[in-house]
């Protein structure tokens, strides 16, 4: 280990300093002044400094501003440093610094138990270091490689609101809305809504278990599998919702899925000339109808998991509705945002009485209504799930 001795003249280091050092194996190196001990110590040449202070009255202040430089070199390079001094320092040393101050008239059996105990923790304190610069590398690695996949997210996000349908506009006599809101950056959750023919359009809420990006890239099979129609040549045969979840059932239990994922969705099919709305659910929530006059009911039929099993039964069951009627479809958790006491919460029915409060509102501001509840739940800002809803309403001739 090497040793700095900083000894100006008139300043003096305790007699025998040196040969004490030599006898416990130091390598030493000398300076007759301060600037020369800034020279040594920038080099990265010394594990340790031995120094005495600037007398007082006796140095004049380039010396001691050149001792305080060496100082602050010796401590951000956590370098030993023994300071000999009967003042107190201007200013504390850092607390990571390696400083102690000692009288100038220490003896040098001290001093021998000092520098003792210097190199019995250097390579350790070394080590430390080095493990610290690791670990600040590593640091910086992780933080770039969060900002990549942070940058990669935001994309991958993007790119799903995409896929998404605008629905501000109507479709003939029928106007739809809608609310999607990801629990993280990506979303297990799915809508769209499509015209098929001039008289039927199709929509649909699917929900894939779970959040994030296992339960985003399995929205993409979703969407690719749903197929409203069947085409033969240069004619058409329009898929009963029985049909379309019985395909997307097939399609994904085929695929079988790791971890039994699977998947709920609720498809529908609306006639623009009749107004007669065919669908089908697959372990999806019900859909609830909200009649022009304000009553409030769930549309139930049955229908298990998608992608467990082939051969699912997805019945359809049809309904007519009428000018001022509208539906809503949902992903599961909705209904919990107006659930707010606990005896609430074993109601699974209290949200409609909610719906029915909102039964004057246009399905733009209903929807609108129900996401500002969303935003009032407790959590709202870390949801556990991801919330979808569609909703639709039948326009007046």
């Amino acid at each position: 280990m090497q040793a700095l001795l900083v000894d100006p003249p008139g300043q003096g280091l305790p007699a025998g300093t040196a040969g004490m050092l030599t006898e416990l194996g130091w390598d030493l190196t000398s300076a007759a002044d301060y600037q020369s001990a800034v020279g040594a110590t920038s080099r990265g040449e010394v594990d340790a400094v031995i120094v005495k202070a600037p007398a007082p009255g006796l140095s004049g202040p380039e010396d001691s501003a050149t001792f305080e430089n060496l100082l602050r070199l010796a401590a951000a390079q956590q370098v030993a440093t023994i300071i000999l001094t009967d003042t107190p320092l201007i200013g504390k040393p850092r607390p990571q610094s390696v400083v102690e101050t000692i009288s100038p008239g220490v003896s040098v059996a001290e001093l021998r138990g000092r520098f003792a105990m210097i190199e019995r923790y250097h390579a350790h304190f070394r080590r430390l270091e080095s493990e610290l610069h690791n670990m600040e590398r590593l640091s910086k690695r992780l933080n770039e490689h969060f900002r990549e996949v942070d940058q990669e997210m935001r994309l991958a996000a993007r790119l799903q609101r995409d896929f998404l349908p605008d629905v501000r506009e109507p479709i003939d006599n029928v106007q739809f809305a809608a609310v999607y809101r990801p629990a993280s950056w990506v979303s297990g959750d799915l809508f769209d809504v499509f015209r098929i023919d001039e008289d039927h359009t199709g929509f649909y809420v699917a929900d894939a278990v779970g959040h994030g990006m296992a339960a985003s890239l399995l929205t993409m099979f979703i969407k690719r599998s749903i197929s409203p129609k069947q085409v033969n040549g240069s004619s058409y045969t329009i898929l009963s919702p029985t049909d379309v979840l019985a395909s997307l059932n097939d399609a994904l239990a085929e695929q079988e899925l790791p971890n039994c994922q699977f998947v709920t969705a609720c498809y529908g099919l609306i006639d623009h000339r009749t107004l007669t709305l065919q669908y089908s659910r697959g372990g999806h929530p019900y859909p609830i109808l909200i009649t022009a006059e304000g009553i409030v009911s769930e549309l139930r039929s049955s229908g298990g998991l998608l992608g467990l099993f082939h051969g699912g039964e997805f019945p359809t069951v049809e309904t007519q509705l009428r000018p001022g009627d509208k539906l809503l479809l949902f992903s599961d958790g909705v209904e919990l945002a107006f659930q707010t006491t606990e005896d609430e919460r074993l109601d699974t029915n209290a949200y409609q009485e909610a719906f029915k409060s909102m039964a004057s509102l246009s399905i733009q501001e209903m929807v609108r209504a129900i996401d500002d509840r969303l935003d009032l739940e407790t959590g709202s800002l870390n949801p556990h799930d991801d919330v979808t809803i569609v909703g639709l309403e039948i326009l007046e001739s």
